[in-house]
């Protein structure tokens, strides 16, 4: 076990996406827990800063440019004084800047081609993804002497987020108290995702439902994806027409408005943890791809179902890679419709 006592500067560098950096939100839990006097740095991408901003167990922000300059990098994190630097997406670019700077301890996993620039080195196969994504990341505490259990993500949000959302859903004629349903049809690629015709039908499905409205969310990029998913629904009344929120409001303002559904669906992507960590209920369509296994990157700490394309005959379906068929195709909107149903009618009897 490395020495902790004199712990000033921790830094965790986590700088992929919106998803990753929610499931390495209970590593600075658990460090501040262990370390309250210590300064917890996380290095993330500009793209998903939100999650870790004004976060009770993050101290200090730093923002990773995508290519940026090793050297410059080095020099950074030599005027951050850093006594420890704990990679839990590795890479050969930060970690070559951790050793050049002369950081004293460096965790990271063993199994990389630069883990030599490692003090400590974790030995686990994160691509056998036989366990959760957030277990994986608090294996990399080890070497501080922290094994930690069972931890829930922390995603607090203030009475001016939920005030923002209260109004932005109300605006669009969704009256406080109006039971809701959150569909995010988007993806940005890391797997394979539902077709969408049939998030279009679902949400059709859905919006017949008396007393019910959807609300389906989207980044700006998404606006051809949202007009595939809404093609179909001209014919419904303009009072069970879904609310579109596209690029409107940022990740916290977007966690507020999840929060206060009966239901969240969508693939597995960023929002879907995003729902799961302020306790919404989700179901999550996952496909058969083995790197993409809900073992490792289902919801997390939420009541959550989970589907996934079954009885599947074609070989390269089971793979989840087929030029021949769509697999996700096997998930039938009836099933969607009532995994989301019992969620719907547990919200409605509270």
């Amino acid at each position: 076990m490395i020495g902790t006592k004199t712990l000033r500067n921790v830094l965790i560098a986590r700088t992929d996406k919106i998803g990753d950096l929610l499931l390495s939100l209970p590593v600075f839990q658990t460090l501040k827990k262990a370390f309250p006097y210590a300064k917890l740095i996380a290095l993330v991408s500009p793209y998903a800063q939100e999650i870790v901003q004004g976060h009770s167990s993050v101290d200090a922000v730093e923002l990773y440019e995508k290519g940026e300059n090793f050297l410059q990098l080095a020099d950074r994190f030599k005027k951050m004084e850093i006594d420890v630097f704990v990679a839990l997406y590795p890479r050969f670019q930060q970690a070559l800047a951790a050793w050049l700077a002369g950081v004293p301890v460096r965790i990271g996993t063993a199994y990389r081609w630069y883990s030599f620039l490692f003090t400590e080195k974790i030995k686990v196969h994160r691509s056998a993804a036989d366990r959760h994504e957030v277990e994986y990341n608090l294996d990399l505490l080890k070497p501080m002497g922290i094994n930690a259990g069972n931890i829930k993500i922390e995603f607090p949000l203030s009475d001016s987020e939920r005030a923002f959302a209260k109004d932005l859903l109300k605006e669009k004629g969704i009256q406080p108290g109006t039971p809701y349903v959150v569909v995010h049809p988007g993806h940005k690629g890391s797997a394979l995702n539902w077709n969408p015709v049939l998030y279009g039908q679902i949400v059709a499905h859905l919006s017949q439902q008396k007393g019910l409205r959807v609300v389906i969310t989207a980044g700006k990029d998404e606006t051809p994806l949202i007009s595939k998913v809404t093609l179909q629904h001209g014919s419904l009344p303009e009072e069970q027409k879904p609310i579109l929120i596209i690029g409107e409001c940022g990740l916290r303002h977007l966690a507020a408005i999840y929060e206060r559904a009966a239901c969240f669906l969508s693939g597995s992507t960023g929002t879907m943890h995003l729902a799961a960590a302020v306790g919404t209920p989700t179901v999550s369509l996952f496909c058969p791809i083995p790197e993409t296994t809900p073992v490792r990157w289902g919801p997390w700490g939420n009541d959550a179902t989970i589907l996934m394309p079954k009885n599947l005959k074609c070989p390269d379906c089971l793979r989840g890679y087929c030029g021949k068929h769509d697999p996700m195709d096997a998930i039938t909107v009836q099933e969607v419709f009532q995994a989301m149903e019992k969620y719907i009618r547990k919200a409605a009897r509270h």
